[in-house]
């Protein structure tokens, strides 16, 4: 896979194929670009798709600092501005819905962006007085923090099969867990951590962009009650639930992920 070096001096891996409307595939937490392995060829057939694994995530290098959502948005600009992408959609999965947020949230005036695709993920991850739609509280985040030090391997082994509602076979699930373990517990651990914190419900009705926001029915991570909520705050969204998936619908239904995909983004100016 190709290499961008990042102005900060930070160096990212990523796919790049076919041509047309740019499409930008964002990972969730401690994973990696793998995860989208189901999407880049049909999408590629009438769309550039590239696939990001941001720093120290997959393919890309190991890096010290610059394990921060925000920073993680910044690299995403670079890569935009590297590649000379025109009007492109920011496809997020879990986490990669809050570095598309907060791309929005610094470049709002970025009238480049053409639209954005949540995939299972709320505002914040952090349950709080006023939101129960988290997936950790303070107590649960000491844990994860605590479990990824100690052995990460482990701690991404007992997780991974709960993001499907049908879990893949053992030696998919390996494969799965030999490419998001390159990023390590410390990487893991710090992005973990300042990701779980972030909270973007204020930020909403800012964001104009069109939405198109698809979940599970069987989301274990998170809470579909979060979907609703995102809908109901979001100027301009578009909400799909999938019957038979869990936290990847891009993966366990992807003929229908990828067919919505397209027909949304045809509409897009």
């Amino acid at each position: 896979m190709p290499l961008i070096e990042l102005p900060t001096g930070a160096t990212v891996s990523f796919s790049d194929a076919g041509s047309g409307r740019p499409i930008v595939l964002l990972h969730g937490v401690a994973m990696s670009s793998v995860f989208f392995e189901r999407n880049v060829a049909d999408l590629s057939r009438d769309h550039r798709v590239i696939a990001l694994d941001f720093r120290g995530h997959g393919a890309s290098p190991y890096v010290e600092g610059g394990h921060t959502v925000a920073q993680y948005a910044r690299d995403v600009r670079a890569v935009i501005d590297a590649l000379g992408l025109d009007r492109p959609v920011l496809v997020g999965w879990s986490m990669g819905s809050l570095v598309a947020w907060d791309y929005l949230r610094q470049f709002g005036d970025d009238h480049r962006l053409a639209g954005v695709i949540i995939v299972s993920q709320g505002p914040s991850d952090l349950i709080q007085a006023d939101w129960p739609y988290g997936i950790a509280d303070d107590s649960d985040l000491h844990a994860f923090l605590s479990a990824m030090q100690d052995d990460s391997r482990a701690f991404l082994a007992e997780f991974l099969p709960t993001m499907f509602h049908t879990a893949p076979d053992q030696g998919t699930l390996d494969r799965l867990l030999d490419d998001i373990g390159r990023a390590g517990p410390n990487t893991g651990t710090l992005i973990l951590a300042d990701q779980t914190m972030q909270d973007y419900r204020v930020d909403m009705p800012s964001f104009t962009v069109p939405h198109l926001l698809v979940w599970g029915t069987d989301e274990q991570v998170g809470k579909l009650a979060a979907a609703d909520w995102l809908a109901g705050s979001l100027p301009n969204a578009e909400l799909h639930i999938f019957d038979t998936s869990g936290h990847c619908p891009m993966w366990e239904e992807s003929e229908k992920f990828n067919a919505l995909a397209r027909s949304w983004v045809a509409t897009l100016d």
